[in-house]
């Protein structure tokens, strides 16, 4: 992970509120999925917490409050691992990528307020390194990480319209 770019998400979002602890928050979460994920992704969730940015892109907590309002990252998994194997039966020729719990399958990590993914697709034959996907209606597969997809969505830098205006962040509650 290049630090100075998580100065200058900090800088577009302010200061991190939730100041998690990585390993309390991944560790149990890590082992149920069976291997870890990107450094740099498990920072930024750690320490800004669950909570959506622009009122546009939610993303998801090991500890989020469990509820109704509750952005805890199993429900994503079970949400999108649900969506995604109806619309695969349907069109399989649309979804390029499996999606977890499928091997090898990519990992969703935030989902817009339109309903919309960003996954991470594990390293495999194609990339050595974590890549972002983002469905907007159609795949796109970035060959960049978790951090620098950020960045570059807050700057409006990015082609794939995820996050517009000017950056903010609205946390939810993470359990004690």
């Amino acid at each position: 992970m290049e630090l100075s770019r998580t100065y200058q998400i900090a800088e577009l979002l302010g200061e991190p509120e939730v100041n998690g602890d990585i390993r309390r928050d991944w560790g149990s979460l890590e082992a149920s999925y069976g291997k870890g994920l990107p450094d740099d992704y498990k920072w930024f969730v750690s320490a800004y917490g669950s909570g959506c940015v622009n009122d546009q892109l939610y993303f998801f907590h090991p500890r989020a409050v469990i509820g109704d309002q509750g952005l805890r990252i199993e429900s994503l998994w079970e949400q999108a691992a649900y969506s995604y194997g109806e619309l695969v039966r349907s069109s399989p020729e649309l979804y390029p990528c499996p999606i977890y719990p499928e091997k090898s399958g990519c990992i969703p990590v935030a989902r817009s307020v339109s309903g919309n993914y960003v996954l991470l697709m594990p390293p495999g034959s194609e990339s050595k390194e974590w890549r972002v996907v983002v469905d907007m209606g159609s795949w796109v597969i970035l060959d960049v990480n978790f951090t620098d997809f950020l960045y570059t969505a807050l700057r409006g830098k990015l082609f794939v319209p995820v996050i517009e205006g000017d950056p903010f962040e609205r946390i939810g509650e993470i359990e004690p």
